[in-house]
């Protein structure tokens, strides 16, 4: 078989079938976990929805990209007060 050369399976574009099916079928699922989450959202603890967020905040917003901080740099503590 020569390199490059492709000899039977599905022509050059043809989208697999199979995948965009169980895409549509797993969007479909996730969309509805996500509205009884969100119908249920408040029932969780604070510590349980803290770690929820925690969880899913990589999957929405991208990661920082670090950056070079001076050596010689006070920080204050960051004190979080949880209220309902």
């Amino acid at each position: 078989m020569a390199k490059g050369m492709k000899y039977g399976g599905r022509k050059l574009g043809t989208p697999n079938k199979v995948s965009s099916e169980l895409k549509e079928v797993l969007s479909e699922y996730c969309f509805n976990e996500f509205q009884y989450l969100n119908a249920n959202i408040q029932r969780l603890t604070l510590s349980e929805r803290l770690i929820f967020f925690t969880k899913v905040l990589p999957y929405v917003m991208p990661k920082c990209e670090s950056s070079e901080v001076p050596e010689v740099q006070i920080r204050t503590p960051v004190q979080v007060i949880f209220s309902n």
